[in-house]
């Protein structure tokens, strides 16, 4: 058995170094870490919390997705489409000024007020310049993305961390990785 100190160790290793990846391949290092962000709850839940145990899971948590969207930031603000740009930047704020009421308050629902369509809206759009690289967004364009990335989004948000909190992760648990707990 690891030993929940290693595992826990092995997540901090691939939350903090996985997105440079974002740095050198933007879409798939941006998908890793969403994987990455996914994937250390069930680490944590199969091996144990380790050193880390006194700290509550979503602290932590949060704090790896800051810094990997940051990577993301960066690599919009390199970007050529001004309203692009513009739309990640606004995105990327609104997120961190969730963040931030969430680490000084405690106020988890602040991540449903301040939801992560930066993510999203910047994967959708290294998608949209992988097959058509001269597409340039226009406000029309603008509003379908955020409907298409938005509106699940939000559902996700809210299921997240308003409606059900922590009682999401023990059903996905308990109903499809119930064999890693056995």
């Amino acid at each position: 058995m690891i030993d929940s100190n290693i595992a826990v160790f092995f997540v901090i290793l691939l939350r903090a170094f996985i997105p440079f990846t974002i740095l050198r391949w933007p879409l798939m290092g941006g998908i890793l870490a969403m994987i990455a962000d996914g994937i250390d709850v069930m680490i944590y839940e199969a091996f144990g919390y380790g050193f880390l145990s006194g700290i509550p899971y979503h602290y932590v948590d949060k704090v790896f997705d800051m810094w990997y969207l940051s990577f993301e930031l960066i690599m919009i603000l390199r970007w050529k489409d001004l309203l692009a740009k513009n739309t990640g930047k606004i995105l990327y704020l609104w997120r961190f000024i969730g963040f931030l009421v969430f680490m000084i308050f405690g106020i988890r629902e602040a991540f449903f007020f301040a939801p992560n369509f930066f993510e999203y809206f910047f994967i959708a759009m290294l998608v949209i310049w992988k097959f058509k690289p001269s597409f340039k967004l226009k406000l029309k364009s603008l509003i379908i993305i955020m409907l298409i990335t938005g509106i699940p989004t939000i559902i996700k948000e809210y299921i997240y961390h308003y409606a059900y909190q922590n009682q999401v992760w023990v059903w996905f648990r308990d109903h499809l990785f119930w064999w890693l707990y056995n």
